[in-house]
C-alpha cells in the first residue's frame, strides 16, 4: 500500500484533489491512504510521530508559511519521500533546485498533469527486475525485456523481447500487483501488456512490436485507448 500525505491550507481543493488520487489508484487495482494537513505545522508532528509518506504534495504559499521552506526542512533532516509542489506559477523553479522535487502541479490542476505527475513517481521507484516463481525455482526477469504476460491454459507464459518465453507460476491479479502501473496496462482478463512496446491500438486489439496481436476487452477499449494515449503524451513530457 502507498502512503500519501496533501498539504494545502484550501480544504476544498484537499478534498478534490484526494478524490482523483483514490481514483487513479482504484483504477489501477492498487491500495493508497491518504491523509490531509491544513499546513505545515500538523503534517511535521505527523511526520515527527513517525508517519512515513511515500508521496507528498505540498502547497508552497499558505497564509502564515512557506511550503518551500518546509521541504528545505525535510531534505535537511534526510528524508527523502517524494514531492509534488502545488502552486499558482513556476516561479519557485529555481529556488526548489536543492530539494529536488518530483513535479509541479499548477493550479487548477488539470487531469493529464496529475496522471504524469503520478506515473512520474511510478517509473522513478519502479524495479528494474521482478522476480517469479516457475516450474524450476524462482526466477529473475528485467521489466523492460517483458512484452506481455498471457494465460495459457492454466499456464502464465511471459513473451520477452529476444523472442524467448518464461513459464511461470500464479495469477495475472497477483502478477499485475507487483508491476509499476505505470509500464504495464491490463486490455484483457488473459493479458497484461507492457506500454512501451505498444505500437498500434485499433479495432479491439493492441499490436505489440515483434508483431503479435492483443485483444482488448470491449468494455475496457475507450479506457485502454486514453491510458495510452495518457502515456504517449506524458512521455513528451519528461523530454
Amino acid at each position: 500500500m502507498y502512503s500519501l500525505a496533501i498539504c494545502d491550507d484550501d480544504r476544498d481543493f484537499c478534498s478534490s484533489l484526494e478524490k482523483s488520487l483514490r481514483g487513479f489508484f482504484a483504477a489501477k487495482n492498487m491500495e493508497c491512504a491518504i491523509s490531509s494537513f491544513a499546513d505545515t505545522q500538523s503534517l511535521d508532528a505527523s511526520v515527527m510521530g513517525g508517519d512515513n509518506y511515500d508521496l507528498l504534495f505540498l502547497d508552497i504559499m499558505f497564509k502564515q508559511d512557506n511550503g518551500m521552506n518546509y521541504a528545505k526542512y525535510l531534505r535537511d533532516r534526510g528524508y527523502k519521500f517524494d514531492i509534488v509542489f502545488i502552486t499558482t506559477s513556476k516561479e519557485y523553479a529555481v529556488e526548489s533546485f536543492d530539494v529536488n522535487p518530483l513535479y509541479y502541479l499548477i493550479k487548477p490542476i488539470e487531469q493529464q498533469k496529475l496522471t504524469a505527475a503520478l506515473r512520474r513517481f511510478f517509473e522513478k521507484n519502479a524495479p528494474r527486475y521482478i522476480c517469479f516463481s516457475s516450474l524450476g525455482g524462482t526466477i529473475k526477469i528485467k521489466l523492460s525485456d517483458i512484452y506481455y504476460f498471457e494465460i495459457y491454459g492454466h499456464r502464465v507464459l511471459i513473451h520477452k523481447s529476444d523472442g524467448t518465453q518464461s513459464d511461470i507460476r500464479g495469477t495475472l491479479k497477483d502478477i499485475e500487483s507487483q508491476l509499476p502501473p505505470a509500464m504495464f496496462i491490463r486490455p484483457h482478463r488473459s493479458y497484461i501488456v507492457n506500454t512501451e512496446y505498444i505500437t498500434e491500438i485499433m479495432h479491439y486489439n493492441i499490436k505489440i512490436a515483434n508483431g503479435d496481436s492483443i485483444p482488448i476487452s470491449r468494455s475496457l477499449y475507450n479506457k485502454i485507448q486514453y491510458e495510452f494515449v495518457d502515456y504517449l503524451a506524458e512521455k513528451e513530457l519528461f523530454v
